[in-house]
């Protein structure tokens, strides 16, 4: 996969979609409130066949509105984002990614519930990893979009609502700071905030944010890793 073909796709036509979806999934489970025990995760319920379950937890949003409104609007930042930075292909494989981690986090924590932000996760991690590897590919607007999303994820997760503002306004101060400052790597230390602060969500808070960012981050890491060691140029055969 590579970001190649990221500058002919100016509309993100799957974040639309993705987008689309989640806004009808939110009115149907207003809508038909037994649609939300019917897919949310549930522990124990994929040893007992519910192999649906894996997918349809992203489609409700378990926590209330705030929950609601916080993933449609990141979802759509996020992942327009991630989108024209990377192309449709690594978008799809960093949802999966980030879902896939979350869930695995999930089973392994007992918790329930659902909720697309662990596929957002995804997205964010791979913006995040691949700007670290290549400063300039990104606009700034891309660098503060994944900066403010994981400072607010983080202060969410430690300490709920008025933490996750706190922390994005210390975000925003912390970059002005920075840039200001003439730091040479300021992107890139603000870039590595996020990655210590999704370990920190993972191992200290055990909360799915966390796990799905760090396997969003492991995926674009290792793949990126491989196609480098794979563009390495080959010794001369001898005459």
């Amino acid at each position: 996969m590579g970001a190649a073909d990221a500058g002919v796709q100016r509309f993100p036509v799957l974040t639309a979609v993705a987008t689309g979806i989640a806004v009808a999934a939110a009115v149907a489970q207003y809508t038909i409130p037994a649609m939300v025990p019917a897919l949310e995760r549930v522990p124990g319920s994929l040893p007992a066949g519910q192999w649906w379950r894996l997918v349809t937890p992203l489609l409700v949003q378990t926590l209330g509105w705030y929950q609601v409104a916080a993933n449609l609007v990141t979802l759509p930042v996020i992942g327009a984002v991630a989108e024209r930075l990377l192309g449709r292909a690594w978008w799809l494989a960093l949802v999966a990614a980030g879902t896939a981690g979350g869930q695995l986090a999930a089973g392994h924590w007992h918790d329930p519930g659902g909720g697309d932000s662990i596929a957002i996760c995804g997205l964010a991690a791979g913006v995040i990893v691949t700007l670290l590897v290549r400063p300039a590919a990104g606009s700034r607007f891309a660098h503060h979009a994944v900066v403010y999303y994981v400072a607010a994820l983080t202060g969410w997760g430690f300490s709920g609502v008025l933490a996750a503002v706190l922390a994005c306004v210390l975000a925003g101060m912390a970059m002005a700071v920075l840039r200001r400052g003439g730091v040479a790597d300021g992107d890139r230390i603000a870039l590595a905030g996020c990655v210590v602060s999704a370990l920190a969500l993972a191992c200290l808070e055990r909360d799915l944010h966390g796990a799905s960012l760090t396997a969003g981050m492991l995926f674009t890491a290792v793949v990126l890793a491989a196609g480098r060691r794979g563009a390495r140029p080959q010794p001369a055969e001898e005459p």
